[in-house]
């Protein structure tokens, strides 16, 4: 899973924020509202008495922003806090029926969600009626069928264009465009993007999308590699300038993820296929931990290229300077220094590296 990494910025929303809710069905003595950090990781931010069901929150946000309440052993349910009056009812036993009013940013957010569902919902019916074609062999519906499947991704796409072309001060609409960053790759949004308000450019969610897509148009085949330098697993450090001269594959991976082991088993062979002949690899690893990665190092076994970590997850400024948006994930580097292949299927690796090295 990829996570949204967003830091605020200079206050441009003024006033302050009160949060009114009324729920039934409440045992619990308080509210926690939470929000997470930039690893992803739930934090409380406020908590407030709860007395038959009422509780206030009172503060002040910068920008429109997620936050999450939490109730006793419940889970939390999604809310997006901005400085007005703002309420919420329902009961705390039925979290789809919650009913949140006074902000327009949570309005935009739900829109969008429930046209999603419904998106989501109708391809996979179309997916069951494909599944059922292709077991029956009726190839007229097999291609009828996949072509009503394949295009609901770009429903949706031109919906949240749509919508935001209409809106464009929605900071709502801008986290939702964050959310398909973790589905879409951030050029399908490239058309999206821009049609944010200059109002709003400094919002956390608008400026990370700005980001990723600034970043995403540095990464193509036939440019120069972003040089870098990162720690090693034996204590020193590594550089991309070291491989100067060489071929070299650098293989994105984490200790948490269970494809990059198997991965590795699969790189050993095309190493020792290329033993020798201007070719090298280098394992960057994603972790946060540091004894989860040297233990999950140590049960490699001895490899014949480095690995390297910097601890910082999916903020290491190496993972973004690749576009690296979900693992494994891979970038083969030219001799002189420029990408020549982007996150290539192992295979079509090792048919490159035959054509280029033999």
């Amino acid at each position: 899973m990829v996570v949204l990494l967003l830091a605020f910025s200079s206050c441009h929303w003024r006033d302050t924020y009160t949060i009114h809710g009324k729920l039934r069905c409440v045992r619990a003595n308080t509210a926690y509202m939470m929000e997470l950090d930039q690893m992803g990781n739930p934090y409380v931010v406020d908590s407030v008495p709860i007395f038959s069901g009422e509780f206030r929150f009172r503060g002040h946000v910068d920008y429109p922003t997620m936050r999450f309440i939490r109730i006793g052993t419940r889970p939390p349910f999604d809310l997006f806090v901005e400085n007005s009056q703002i309420t919420i009812t329902g009961s705390l036993l039925l979290p789809e029926e919650i009913k949140v009013e006074g902000s327009h940013s949570h309005n935009d957010f739900c829109y969008l969600s429930k046209e999603q569902a419904k998106i989501s919902q109708k391809q996979n019916t179309a997916l069951v009626h494909l599944t059922n074609a292709q077991k029956e062999k009726k190839q007229k519906e097999v291609r009828r069928y996949n072509k009503i499947y394949s295009s609901y991704p770009d429903s949706l796409l031109m919906l949240t264009k749509k919508f935001v072309a209409n809106n464009p001060t929605s900071v709502g609409a801008a986290y939702f465009v964050c959310s398909l960053t973790q589905s879409y790759d951030i050029k399908r949004m490239e058309d999206i993007i821009p049609l944010f308000d200059a109002s709003i450019q400094d919002a956390p969610y608008v400026r990370y999308l700005n980001e990723e897509l600034a970043l995403n148009k540095k990464i193509v085949s036939g440019m120069k590699a972003p040089d870098f330098s990162l720690p090693t697993f034996l204590g020193d450090s590594v550089s991309l300038s070291n491989y100067s001269g060489k071929y070299l594959f650098l293989d994105f991976g984490a200790s948490w993820c269970d494809k990059t082991k198997t991965r590795v088993a699969r790189l050993k062979k095309i190493y020792n296929e290329f033993d020798g002949q201007n070719f090298d690899i280098l394992s960057i690893s994603l972790d946060e931990d540091k004894k989860e990665w040297k233990e999950y190092v140590e049960s490699l076994g001895v490899l014949p290229w480095k690995l390297a970590c910097d601890f910082k997850y999916w903020s290491s400024p190496v993972s973004k300077y690749y576009r690296v948006q979900s693992i494994p994930y891979g970038v083969l580097i030219s001799p002189n220094g420029n990408i020549l292949l982007i996150n290539p299927k192992l295979d079509v690796l090792e048919s490159y590296l035959k054509k280029k090295l033999k």
